[in-house]
């Protein structure tokens, strides 16, 4: 339980953070906008979710009950893997999905999960990342990487993330 705790609660949040500060460094129009006007933070923070997803390794589930999804029928007792990350980026339900749109109504997403899977530290998530972020580019705000973001070295754990943040500012 313990790790679980640990895994969940913070692993995940301390991953989406710098990946979160390279997305806006890597696009300044976005950041310019979230610098000009504070009220965008609460959508900036559910698209960074849905654009970065930190779970990549897939979440299982049973089909309860016979169903079809896209033409594929799914028998009650079969199992099916979700990838959020895919999720996520479906042309479908997102117009543009592979850019990242502070402005972009990003209710929907699967970050934390859904339904009765949800993950339950998800409002204590948003709140540390649109507070912390918010700060971080306020108090610094000639931030900007020391290397391209191509080169950052990736963790390979459950949850994505990079393994160290080179950054400068004045």
């Amino acid at each position: 339980m313990v790790s679980l705790l640990l895994l969940a609660g913070h692993e995940t949040t301390a991953n989406m953070f710098p990946l979160a500060v390279i997305a806006l460094l890597h696009n300044p129009a976005q950041l310019d906008a979230l610098r000009a006007d504070d009220s965008l933070w609460p959508g900036a923070v559910e698209e960074l979710l849905r654009h970065l997803t930190v779970i990549h390794s897939g979440i299982r589930r049973i089909a309860m009950e016979d169903v079809e999804l896209s033409g594929v029928r799914i028998r009650a007792g079969e199992g099916v893997v979700v990838a959020l990350q895919s999720a996520n980026r479906d042309p479908s339900t997102y117009s543009d999905p592979d850019s990242l749109d502070v402005r972009r109504d990003a209710s929907g997403h699967l970050a934390f999960g859904h339904g009765l899977h949800q993950c339950l530290g998800q409002s204590l998530a948003r709140a540390e990342l649109r507070l912390g972020l918010a700060a971080l580019f306020r108090r610094l705000p000639t931030l900007r990487l020391t290397v391209p973001p191509e080169s950052l070295a990736l963790s390979t754990s459950t949850v994505h993330g990079v393994r160290s943040l080179p950054v400068a500012w004045r």
